[in-house]
């Protein structure tokens, strides 16, 4: 190559620090080898037809090269990779937005593939190697298990003005300014979430403590769907107040009957713990010890700040 950008072997051994002698033999052995000639020497030194293939060859290989030699040490910074990150189909609507953009401007490199499924089975996938850490809710402890806590999500009930107004009549307005007595609405239609839920599993601890007995013939984990039949007086509902956060937009541009509040729940100290989960004997590359940082941060100015708070 030298050779070729130089048309000249002389001036190429003095750029290679190699005698001539060295380069014409290396240049003879090369079209031996090849059974070609790669330089014509008369009347004037140039590339042969053969000689500009092989040119064109080997500045592929040195592109190549130079591409494996930026990836690795990009990988061996912690700048380039892929991970895969478990997470619930809801939280992921609400909390990816919150990180994705400043993630992806600082590594854009990083492949990320997502896994969508509850908690336990979330925790059975790490452990079989088939994540490298997931968005736990309520994830029972494991002494072989990391954890960057991320917040505390609380329980609200949720109805429509609507629904809420055809039930209690005059007496809705009373209702709207204290904590919500879920005894006042047992017969309400209720939609709950499945019952391997980590929601499910708190609210039924909740309502057995007190010996509420809810009717609930909906059962939907999709709050997007609780949301909606919500909205048009199906039912009421229990969710994460973070999940809830849509319903501001949606309160925006509704119709007054498809109104719905989020109300605290009356004694409800039950939370949900919000976790970034991975196994603490795996080293984590620098780029996703970032995403654990950038998603705390996110947490504290999009959930923590009050952001989230109903309106």
């Amino acid at each position: 190559m030298l050779v070729a950008e130089e048309m000249s072997i002389s001036r190429a051994a003095q750029r290679a620090f190699v005698s001539q002698q060295c380069v014409s033999d290396h240049i003879k052995r090369m079209e031996q080898n090849y059974g070609v000639r790669l330089f014509t020497r008369k009347p004037r030194f140039q590339l042969t037809e053969a000689g500009q293939s092989m040119l064109h060859s080997l500045q592929k290989i040195q592109a190549i090269e130079s591409s494996l030699l930026d990836s690795l040490a990009k990988r061996a910074g912690g700048m380039k990779g892929s991970f895969t990150m478990g997470i619930s189909a809801s939280r992921a609507q609400i909390f990816l937005p919150w990180v994705i953009p400043e993630y992806s401007r600082t590594f854009p490199e990083v492949e990320i593939r997502f896994l969508m499924n509850d908690t336990v089975v979330l925790a059975e996938s790490l452990r079989k190697g088939n994540l490298d850490l997931f968005l736990g809710v309520n994830t029972p402890y494991g002494e072989d298990l990391s954890f960057t806590p991320l917040c505390r999500d609380e329980l609200c009930f949720m109805i429509s003005d609507g629904l809420l107004k055809r039930r209690f009549g005059k007496e809705y307005a009373h209702l709207l300014a204290e904590e919500t007595d879920l005894s006042q609405f047992a017969d309400i239609p209720f939609i709950k979430s499945y019952s391997t839920s980590v929601v499910n599993s708190a609210l039924k601890e909740y309502l057995d403590q007190r010996h509420i007995d809810l009717y609930s013939p909906y059962q939907i984990s999709d709050t997007d769907t609780q949301i909606s039949l919500c909205a048009k007086g199906v039912g009421a509902g229990i969710g994460p107040r973070m999940l809830l956060s849509r319903i501001h937009t949606h309160n925006r541009n509704c119709p007054e009957e498809e109104y719905i509040h989020i109300l605290p729940v009356k004694n409800f100290n039950k939370f949900l713990q919000i976790d970034l989960v991975s196994l603490n004997y795996i080293e984590k590359p620098l780029y996703v010890q970032a995403f654990e940082e950038m998603a705390v941060r996110a947490i504290q100015k999009n959930y923590m700040a009050g952001d989230l708070v109903t309106p």
